[in-house]
């Protein structure tokens, strides 16, 4: 057993937090807050097939999509991530089919339950989704983000037949979870529930402050 000769005062902590190593600080409202001071909000847009447009239309399309763009004044990316398409809504209700099915269906349907398990498992059935990320600086930026995104999400659905929304708290938690955990992404759903980040508590470095 150690006396008090031979412990050793507590060694204050200088490594980082968890939080710390993260490329982000919060996430409320719709918009992400990087450690850098930067306020990042963007709009989703959903597939749009091309092929099924004329020509005209399809130029039409392209040209709207660049106004929107070109009328942006602040730093822009687009982002492309696949997402896993759930599956577990179309599985249950062929269960329920097989249930009730007759004798001669019922292999054919087995046969492809089987199948569609197996592509679940194998996570190829995926769709893409797309995302347009704006960065503001300064103290304005969320009030600034929250007047002019709308805005570009309208600017956008100008282009006939496409669908967009100003991205929301669910939106950014699953597209950080499609970033960091793409290979879970496929058999997990998104966490939900924990709209704020935990905040990160420092010890004061005076010896007997909180």
């Amino acid at each position: 057993m150690l006396t008090s000769r031979h412990r050793q005062p507590l060694a204050r902590t200088t490594g980082k937090a968890a939080q710390d190593w993260l490329p982000l600080r919060d996430l409320h409202d719709g918009l992400l807050y990087r450690p850098d001071g930067a306020v990042v909000g963007g709009v989703a847009v959903a597939p749009f097939n091309l092929s099924l447009k004329s020509a005209t239309e399809q130029q039409a399309v392209i040209a709207a999509v660049h106004a929107a763009l070109n009328a942006l004044d602040k730093p822009w990316q687009i982002v492309s991530a696949y997402r896993p398409v759930d599956l577990d809504a179309y599985l249950s209700q062929l269960d329920t089919m097989l249930q009730t099915a007759d004798q001669r269906r019922k292999p054919v349907l087995r046969d492809y339950l089987q199948w569609v398990h197996a592509l679940v498992r194998s996570g190829e059935h995926s769709e893409r989704r797309y995302y347009v990320l704006v960065v503001r600086q300064g103290a304005d930026a969320p009030a600034e983000h929250r007047q002019h995104l709308p805005q570009l999400a309208g600017d956008i659905v100008r282009a006939r037949g496409m669908q967009v929304r100003v991205m929301s708290d669910a939106d950014w938690r699953e597209l950080l979870f499609l970033a960091f955990h793409g290979q879970q992404a496929a058999v997990e759903q998104v966490p939900d529930g924990l709209p704020r980040l935990a905040p990160v508590y420092q010890r004061a470095d005076k010896e007997g402050s909180a």
